[in-house]
This record gives C-alpha cells, structure tokens and sequence, in this order.
C-alpha cells in the first residue's frame, strides 16, 4: 500500500505563513518562555533542556486537547519512534528499530514505566488520562535502569494532588463508538498530606465491520482504569508519594484482515476472539534531603498483569491462544549529591533488587486432528548496584562515568501436551554483566549546551514458552548486547522564543533478539549474528508571538542486520522490521486569544517492513487538527485524527495456507471533548 500525500498536508506550510502573516501587525505580547519540564527517568531532576541525552517529553495539557488516547498516538509525534499495533491493542513502541516483539517476552527491549514502576509488557500502558506528563527516552537506559531498555525507555508520570480542593472533568465523544468520561479529583487530608482520585470509562466498537456476523464491533473494547495517588510532605523536607493504579479492558479480537478485504476493511470470521487485559500496579517513592545537597530516595514497586488473547476460531481454523499472568516486584535505593562550588564533584550510587513470576500457558486446539497445549513457567531475579560521579573539570564541561554490575538469574518449568503425548523440562539461565557508561558535557552558555555518550546495553536471556517442542523449549536464547555512541547539541534563544536540537547516534549489536514466526502462528525468539542501527534526529520550536508556535522534527535510521542467516534466507543489509528509515513532522498551534486554540500536526512516516511477515508497506502521512474554546473553566473542542485517511499496516503474519493476515492502522477519526476545571 502507498497512498498519495493527501491535500491537508499541503497546508501546512500556508497556515503557517497566514498565521504569522495575521499576527505580525497584530501588538507584540512579551516573550512567552518555551516550558521547561523536569526529565524523572533520569533519576537528576534535570530539565528537558539540560539533560544530555535524546529526550522528548509531551504534557498532559497536549494529551487531552489533540485527544491522544495511547501511547501509539505519542509515538507518531516523535522521530525515529514507530508503533506496532498487536491486535488493537495500545501498540508496541519501536525506538531506533528496537522493540519489536517485546510482548513476548520479560524483558522489553523499550521499557515502559507508571510513576517508576516498570510494566511488564508495553502494551499494557493503557489510557492517557490526568497524566502530568510522558517522557521518551532513546538509547539505552542501563545505567540506571538495568536489563532491557537498549532502545530507550518511555516513563508516565501521574500528576500529582493539589493541596487545595478541586479537579477536573472530562467526557470525549467520537465515531466509530468512540466514547470516553473521566475525573480526576484533589482532596487535601491536612496541610501536608493530599490525594488525588481519578477515575475513568474508555470505550469504542473498533473499525472493523465484520461481514459475515454483520456487525460493526467485533474490534470493540470497554475499559475502566483508576488511580489513587498520596502526596506526604514532612517536616524534614521529605517527600512521599503511594500509588494505586488498576486497569481493566475487555475486548474483542477481529482485527487480522485477509487479502483483498484490507481495501474495505471488512473480516469474514466467524466469531469475535478475545482481547482481555487488566493489571493493577503499585508505586511507592520516598525522596529525604540528608543536607542542603544530599537526598536519599527509596523506591518499590509491584504488579500483576493479566492477559487473555485468544483469536476468532476461523482465523487459522482452530482454537488459538494463551491466558497469561504475570507478577513483577522490585525494591530500589539510591543516595546521591550535586556538585557546589566547594566540590566540582556530583555522584549517584544505590542498589536494585527485582523479581518476576510468568505463567504463560498456549493452546492450538484443531480438533479432532491435532492439539498442543504448552505451559510455560518462568521465575526471574535480578540483583544490581549502580554508580555514576560526574566531575565539573572546567566552569563549562562535566565529566560523568557509570557503572552497573547485574546478576540476572531465569528459571523455566515448561510442560507440553501433543496428541496426547505429554513431556516436560527444567531450565536455569542466568548472566552476570557490568553495564559502562561515560559521558562528556560542555555548555558554552547557559542556552547551549553539547555532549558526547557511550554506553552498553544488554537485554536478558531468555525461553521461547511458546515452543511446541523441548528441543525448542529448551534452547534459551542468548543475551543481547549493544555499544551504543552519540552527540548531541541543544540551544534556544536568549528570550526564550526558540530552540534547536541535534543527536546523532550509533549502536553496534551482538545477538539481537529477533522475534520469528513459528509453529501454528505463534512467534518465538531467534538471535541474529550482529547488526547495527545509526542514524539522526532533529527537533526545532520557535514562538514568533505569543499567540503562535511552530514546531517540527526529522529523523533518519539506518537499522540493518550485518550477520542474520534463518534457513535458506540471508538478511544481511536487510532493514530491521517496524523501522521506516525516515519521519518527519511539522506543527502549528495559534491562540489569537486567551478562549481560543487551533492546532494542526503532519506527520510522514517512511516506508516499513510490517512485522512479522517482511511485507513492504509505502510511506504514508498523517495529518491531525484540533480546535479548543476556553472559558471559565470549561473547554470546549473538536479534534481529528489522520484527516487524509490514510492506510496503512501495523502487522502481517501468514495464515499457515500461504495466505496473508494484515491488521490496518487506524481511519480517519473525528470526536469533541468537553472538560471542567474546578
């Protein structure tokens, strides 16, 4: 597929020379500051702008006005980030190439966390509302953040209670079904002690008409999510914050589309599947200043997730899919201490200890001819001290080294039903792995600023609990490692109106983890020989007026496999999956005044190979738009999403009769949104 750029995007450029055109006889407001929001994945409490590395960091003001649902929507605002639908549900991230697959397994190549709490799959992220603000990070995060995140990490923070009664209301409506209520609410315990409640109904029919059952809502969903978050402030200076986040979506599972009905988007199955998530998630974080430039920070997390996919009977003719659960606890401490003019030295160090419990069963059911039932146990711990000290050498440049030193330990019970034969095995893997990372910075000014970092990356071993076979079962997969290089530069102006952003990067990769098909549909691990992914990114703002604000982005990676042989097929130079070489994006919001808003964003995304089939899909874009009315505390909006209806894959896999399945990424949407501040 590869639809033509639809008109929209043409104007773009127009709108934004009407705008400054309109604005520029209009009487000059004083400077408005670009915003500078804290970076927390970090673990410095640095801003955007001084933290040297590739971040982007979208708030929640921008999530609800342009009505961004999952973490899927936040993606295609970004270079060289991708998402890879997985049966309707909120998308796999892909940064750079990696993350692809990472529903497989425990370990994501691009983490995702809630208040710092890691989740165990990406997909699980869920709904969007009354976040404070989310934070994307590339390149690998294992410094501080351990196994997995060699691609980058993406972190949700809540937003905090407010010390004053109040909150907001929202209620959003839209086609295909799209129907959305939510309220977050504050209330104040003492003077140092508040909550705040949010509480939540997200739901809609899908975009599939199911033909042959004659219905419009066999990709449907219903989700309620909720979240109870404390804020403690001692007489000490302390900080504590508890969270309580739980998630439940029901769903249906028609979105595979055979050839020739992707064009209509039309299912012929025969029935709906099944598509079930619910995870509860607890986070606790206590931050106590030791002195005027010491704190202490303990952290602990816990979460269950639970995940029923089963596909339509019809889709490989025969009961398909697995009922999953899995646990995950980690326990965190860390002291650290910024540099002062006494001391050029700053430094970091603390200890992480983790466990995770999987239980992931799989079925394929074609009675009477064959079935395979597998049960797949996995237990996991992990065991790491960490370090950085950063030395401010000269009144402009700092010099930071790391280390992390990780004992990883997986142990899998795996059990197989074929026909009635049955067998069994028992697995232990485990890696112990010191994880550098150096880093050199230079600010010639307080609005510039440059660095240069290289560090390692490493992803876990691993069990393929989807083998239908011991020999497979049995097999691990190897760790993946990664040296990963970049420099990068950022400078806005002296009054604030704009910035720049340049990173280029380079990563080497010994023993990808490359997610395959196998048996019966199911996917399984595979590690390729090397490869390697470089590329660069490119970020600019500017706010002629007040009233105005351009934005923009570009990003170019080169993902390829230097040594991948499976069978017959050599993938040498071939493009990793999931990974368009090129994105890029334009936006432009006007506020002529303090009660209006218009918004509009174009986006084009280069051409992919759709996972898991290496089937080409043409460049595509997306344009969205949104228009907002303030008053009183009300706003009033309507908002758009790929206006140009665009199509386009997010996944292919074979239908085992040399066919093709393909799911397609979402039509053209349409909704208004009405919100209370109070």
């Amino acid at each position: 597929m590869n639809p033509s750029m639809p008109c929209p995007v043409l104007a773009v450029p127009l709108l934004l020379c009407l705008s400054a055109a309109g604005t520029a006889h209009a009487e000059e407001p004083e400077a408005a500051s670009l915003p500078g929001v804290v970076v927390t994945a970090t673990k410095q409490g640095t801003t955007v702008f001084d933290t040297p590395a590739s971040v982007n960091v979208v708030d929640g003001s921008a999530i609800e006005r342009e009505g961004l649902r999952y973490l899927d929507d936040v993606a295609q605002q970004l270079p060289n980030v991708y998402f890879s639908d997985f049966s309707g549900g909120p998308g796999t991230i892909v940064i750079r190439g990696m993350g692809n697959g990472d529903e497989e397994s425990d370990v994501a190549s691009v983490g995702v966390q809630i208040d710092g709490v890691p989740l165990p799959l990406t997909s699980l992220a869920g709904n969007l509302f009354d976040l404070d603000h989310v934070e994307v990070l590339r390149g690998p995060q294992s410094l501080l953040h351990g196994q997995g995140n060699i691609g980058g990490l993406i972190a949700l923070r809540s937003r905090d209670p407010g010390f004053a009664f109040g909150g907001s209301a929202q209620f959003d409506v839209g086609t295909y079904g799209r129907r959305r209520a939510g309220v977050g609410l504050d209330i104040p315990l003492s003077e140092s002690t508040a909550v705040r409640l949010t509480l939540g109904r997200d739901q809609g029919d899908g975009y599939i008409d199911n033909i042959r059952l004659g219905r419009s809502d066999t990709t449907g969903w219903g989700s309620n999510f909720a979240r109870l978050k404390l804020l403690h402030k001692d007489d000490a200076g302390g900080e504590l914050r508890l969270g309580l986040h739980h998630l439940n979506r029901n769903g249906r599972n028609d979105f595979f589309l055979r050839a020739g009905h992707l064009g209509q988007r039309d299912s012929v199955e025969a029935d709906t599947g099944v598509n079930d998530i619910d995870y509860t998630l607890f986070s606790g974080e206590y931050t106590w200043p030791l002195d005027a430039d010491t704190r202490l920070t303990l952290a602990a997390g816990a979460s269950r997730t639970q995940w029923s996919y089963w596909t339509p009977t019809s889709l490989f003719g025969a009961t398909n899919g697995y009922d999953l659960d899995m646990k995950g606890y980690h326990v965190e401490a860390r002291i650290q201490r910024q540099a002062t003019a006494a001391s050029p030295v700053d430094w970091m160090a603390g200890f992480h200890v983790a466990r995770t419990d999987l239980n992931r069963p799989y079925l394929y059911d074609y009675a009477p001819y064959f079935r395979s039932a597998t049960a797949s146990q996995v237990d996991g711990t992990t065991l790491a001290a960490f370090g950085e000290a950063g030395w401010h050498f000269a009144p402009r440049w700092r010099l930071a080294a790391g280390l992390r030193l990780t004992r990883d330990r997986r142990e899998l019970a795996w059990s197989s039903d074929q026909n009635g034969a049955v067998e069994s095995l028992q697995r232990k893997v485990g890696n112990n792995v010191w994880l550098p990372q150096l880093t050199l910075e230079y600010r010639p000014d307080d609005r510039q600023l440059a660095w240069a970092r290289v560090s390692r990356g490493y992803k876990a071993a691993g069990f393929n609990v989807y083998a239908t076979q011991a020999v497979a079962a049995g097999d691990p997969y190897e760790p993946e490692y990664t040296n990963y290089a970049e420099i990068g530069y950022r400078a806005r102006g002296a009054d604030d109106r704009w910035s720049v952003g340049a990173v280029a990067f380079h990563t080497r990769m010994r023993d990808q983890q490359v997610v395959i098909q196998g048996q019966g549909g199911a996917t399984m691990t595979d590690n390729a020989g090397r490869s390697h992914t470089q590329g660069i990114e490119l970020n600019a703002s500017l706010r002629p007026v007040r009233t105005l604000e351009l934005g923009g982005f570009a990003g170019y990676v080169k993902a390829v496999y230097d040594q991948y042989q499976r069978g017959s097929t050599d993938y040498a130079g071939q493009q990793f999956l999931a990974t368009p070489r090129s994105s890029f994006g334009l936006s432009v919001n006007w506020r002529p005044s303090q009660d209006w808003e218009l918004g509009l964003s174009a986006r084009r995304i280069g051409k992919v190979y759709v996972p898991t089939s290496y089937l080409a899909d043409g460049a595509y874009t997306l344009v969205d738009a949104h228009l907002s009315w303030y008053s009183q505390g009300w706003t009033l909006g309507i908002y758009g999403k790929n206006l140009g209806n665009a199509k386009y894959l997010t996944r292919a896999i074979s239908d085992g009769q040399g066919g093709m399945l393909a799911q397609l990424g979402a039509p053209r949407t349409v909704g208004i949104r009405a919100a209370y501040d109070f």
